[in-house]
């Protein structure tokens, strides 16, 4: 009598795939994945041959976007890796730039982002970062009372203090061993990576269209969200604003994160701001959110055109419509 043994099929994209599969609805074509479609990642030679690590990881960062943003693939139906890169190098930018406070208001309701972020450094074998990001998520995602106790139990006196020092952690951390040498060499390592001429990658990227069959009901769907969104949204409202008051027509939104005000604006007060690209019919602006005062706190907006030491616009969002513009 033989003995029939059963071989677990696991389902090409690995458990990206299958969390893609057990989280979207189906309901329209945005929340349909179609499964694995494009397992590959085509990024420009001179990024590879360039010594700036960050030059290759800004690279990968451009394709995951273009496949979701100009594609319109959603994530788990290309490359998994991809979306691993994409989430790593999103964490590191975000959280020495803003603090772990300031990306996990923004990202702690993304399981995906998250989840995401956490295996790409897992597979980088960034265990140092691994180990700060995954406390700074438990301490963000716990209830009030659970975080409290996680603190104490990591040594600190309270939550804040945990997350301070994470920033602080992960600033040493990156003085001695930057993420971006390991990410690089990893992204090399990978043999689903092909490096192309740069005049190549327009051509690579077209083929690529062809395999999403949804990308049409997708992109009708977009532009109805997004006009929807536009009326509602109170980033855009501000930003719309902002324009009106520049005599500006505005064109569109699109988030960069977290940074020192003075980066973007050198005139500025020297604080922590969110920032959004505005595109204009006069070329693009820089939206900027942020908070002055210690005691008596005052939120503000401001329009800014590079060189220009002058805001074209400001104005004061409520505190909920602050809130609301920083984890949308």
């Amino acid at each position: 009598m033989s003995e029939t043994v059963e071989t677990a099929i696991v389902e090409p994209g690995g458990w990206l795939a299958e969390f893609q599969r057990g989280r979207c609805a189906g309901d329209m074509a945005l929340t349909t994945y179609q499964g694995l479609l494009a397992d590959e990642i085509v990024l420009p030679q001179s990024a590879a041959d360039n010594a700036d690590p960050s030059v290759l990881v800004l690279a990968s960062s451009t394709w995951t976007d273009a496949m979701v943003e100009q594609l319109l693939y959603i994530h788990g139906e290309f490359a998994p890796e991809s979306s691993f890169s994409f989430f790593a190098h999103d964490y590191l930018v975000q959280a020495m730039a803003g603090g772990h406070g300031a990306y996990f208001a923004r990202r702690r309701n993304n399981e995906l982002a998250l989840k995401c972020a956490a295996q790409g450094l897992k597979s980088m074998l960034a265990d140092p970062h691994l180990e700060i990001f995954n406390l700074g998520a438990r301490l963000h995602r716990l209830p009030p009372p659970g975080a409290r106790k996680l603190a104490v139990q990591k040594g600190y006196r309270n939550v804040e203090t945990a997350i301070r020092d994470l920033d602080k952690r992960l600033a040493e951390l990156e003085a001695r061993e930057p993420l971006m040498a390991r990410h690089k060499t990893w992204l090399k390592s990978l043999r689903k990576v092909q490096f192309v001429p740069d005049a190549e990658m327009t051509k690579h990227m077209g083929r690529l269209v062809q395999p999403n069959k949804l990308r049409p009901q997708r992109k009708a769907e977009m532009d109805r969200l997004r006009e929807e969104k536009e009326r509602t949204d109170p980033a855009f409202q501000a930003a719309r604003a902002l324009c009106e008051m520049a005599g500006l027509k505005f064109g569109g939104l699109r988030v960069m994160g977290a940074s020192r005000l003075r980066e973007v604006w050198p005139e500025g007060p020297d604080v922590q701001a969110f920032g959004f690209r505005v595109e204009t019919d006069k070329g693009p602006r820089a939206a900027l959110f942020y908070i002055e005062g210690a005691i008596f706190k005052k939120r503000l907006a401001v329009l800014i055109e590079q060189g220009n030491p002058l805001p074209l616009g400001s104005l004061s969002p409520s505190e909920a419509e602050y809130a609301a513009i920083l984890s949308g």
